[in-house]
């Protein structure tokens, strides 16, 4: 832990510099500053247990300045700008609190729950390991280490057995459990998961995440009339989703004469798949708004016309555009139209593309595709996700698609977001293959759906690439991990949001080989 302890002074050594008030600690109460002290603290409770969190920073503040030497004044106060978004004030005293007293478990752990929420997630499971070294049955410690370790550093063994270290020291612990479905449902244990969140639930069931989690099994299996109400639960807080505040009433999807705001809550992918039951919105409502990411705009514009569309971002104040829409009788987030529309199977069109690029702009990139000579013409993605979507189980190295870029008869063109010029250049270089990359295809969403219906087949990894190809009707294989993301269903090579998607799983976790493979068999045959 010496890497930690020196984290620590420097979180103290950075609180001097910045204010030279507390460069001197105070020496401990005297009796009449200890009787003065009592009432304070317990007022910072009440304060923090009532959810008046500015309020309780200030009783703390002043106890801290009583008894610049009581550990406990330096963590509540911490917990307490935590609870604000001041997390740099709280890493502070979270510091502090250790200085005064190292083997703090409480303290230990709030300062890799803080490290935790910022990313730093080494650092958190050093934090939350000293909380366990000092505390073996502290159920929190124990939970929030188990889900860093499983979720951020690759270690599934280890955090389950954190995990089920939390739930046997506290049964009762309804996030243990949560956790535990977590790591079991992204084993590929969907039954023990939803056991799990039962259990969360039983115990706590306002555990909107465990609602949402148990929601995204019965969705990937198929069973949409009771996977579709529990995935609102979203709406209880989860990254899941961006509560949009606008003030009509929900609809319920019964036709009416009235006009309805349909707006996006959610990542630009998801925002395309659910736009396939926009077309039944517009059929049922008198008229229809749609307010969607500025990317997706001008595609939307095109592919829904009789629909007002808005581009704005979800987390925007500004509702002048509102006005100018003119008078809205209901609201509905995209992301709860399925729920309205696609009860089963059954209810999913057979459609051939609900979204249309720009018919010039394809007939562009077809000329430029033609000039790469003959040959099938393939867009690829191989790198999809971030730290909290999976990424790591998502993604494919480029060289490990070699026998797939080596397949004759075959043009790559990449539609890989991010700076991706290095690895292009570091695969010709060391292996002689060249995929194309147009940034200009990939700056301006619009030109991208234009360069994807050009193409005659995009393969990607998990990304929003699959998503607008199939959202186009344009061919697209999917490459998907052992344990895929629930749009993608838990089995089966076909897919219900998409007809012209074809889904290749992995044969074995964490290995793309067998998959790579497959999809190189395939295009060869195409190509042919």
């Amino acid at each position: 832990m010496t890497w930690l302890r020196q984290f620590v002074e420097r979180l103290r050594a950075r609180r001097v510099a910045s204010n030279p008030a507390t460069a001197e600690v105070p020496p401990p109460a005297g009796p009449a500053r200890a009787a003065e002290y009592r009432p304070i603290f317990e007022a910072g409770v009440a304060a923090f247990h009532a959810g008046r969190y500015e309020e309780a920073e200030r009783h703390f503040e002043r106890c801290v300045e009583l008894r610049g030497d009581d550990a406990d004044a330096h963590l509540n106060l911490g917990i307490s700008c935590q609870r604000l978004g001041r997390r740099e004030d709280a890493a502070d005293s979270f510091g502090l609190a250790l200085r005064h007293r190292p083997d703090f478990a409480e303290a230990w752990f709030n300062l890799g729950t803080l490290e935790l929420e910022r990313g730093a997630h080494e650092p958190a499971a050093a934090a939350l390991q000293e909380a366990v070294r000092l505390k073996p049955d502290y159920a929190p410690a124990l939970s929030n280490l188990g889900y860093v370790q499983f979720k951020y550093l690759g270690l599934a063994e280890a955090g389950e057995e954190n995990l089920r270290g939390a739930v046997r020291a506290q049964p009762g612990y309804a996030p243990a459990r949560l956790n535990l479905g977590m790591l079991l449902q992204e084993r590929g244990l969907p039954d023990k998961a939803l056991s799990a969140y039962q259990e969360a639930l039983r115990r706590e069931p306002d555990l909107a995440e465990a609602r949402l989690n148990s929601a995204l099994i019965h969705l990937a299996r198929g069973d949409f009339a009771r996977g579709w109400p529990l995935y609102e639960a979203r709406k209880g807080g989860s990254t899941h989703f961006t509560p949009r505040h606008f003030p009509y009433p929900e609809w319920d999807g019964r036709k009416t004469t009235g006009t309805v705001l349909v707006y996006g809550e959610q990542g630009l992918g998801d925002e395309m798949m659910f736009a396939s039951c926009l077309p039944d919105v517009i059929e049922r409502a008198g008229r229809c708004v749609i307010d969607c990411t500025p990317k997706l705009e001008r595609l939307f514009r095109r592919s829904f016309p009789t629909a007002l569309v808005h581009g704005g971002r979800q987390d925007a104040t500004d509702g002048a555009w509102l006005e100018r829409a003119g008078p809205i009788d209901f609201q509905v987030a995209i992301g709860s139209l399925p729920r309205l529309f696609r009860t089963s199977r059954a209810t999913f069109p057979a459609h051939h593309g609900y979204l249309k690029a720009d018919e010039a702009a394809v007939e562009s990139w077809r000329v430029r595709l033609r000039e790469l000579g003959p040959g099938s013409k393939v867009g690829i993605s191989w790198r999809g996700g971030t730290v909290h979507t999976r990424s790591r189980l998502r993604s494919i190295e480029l060289a490990q698609l070699l026998p797939l870029l080596r397949t004759p008869g075959a043009r790559f063109v990449s539609l890989q977001y991010g700076d991706c010029g290095d690895e292009l250049a570091r695969l010709a270089r060391d292996h002689g293959v060249t995929v194309e990359h147009w940034p200009d295809a990939l700056a301006d969403y619009d030109q991208t759906a234009a360069l994807v219906s050009a193409f005659d087949l995009v393969i990607s990894v998990q990304t929003a690439a699959v998503h607008l190809a199939g959202a186009l009707g344009r061919p697209v294989w999917a490459l998907v991990p052992a344990v895929a993301e629930w749009r993608y269903m838990e089995k089966g090579s076909d897919n219900p949001w998409y007809p012209s998607l074809r889904v290749f799983r992995q044969q074995a976790p964490f290995s793309w080989q067998g998959t790579v493979d497959n999809v190189a068999v395939e295009l060869a045959r195409l190509a042919r």
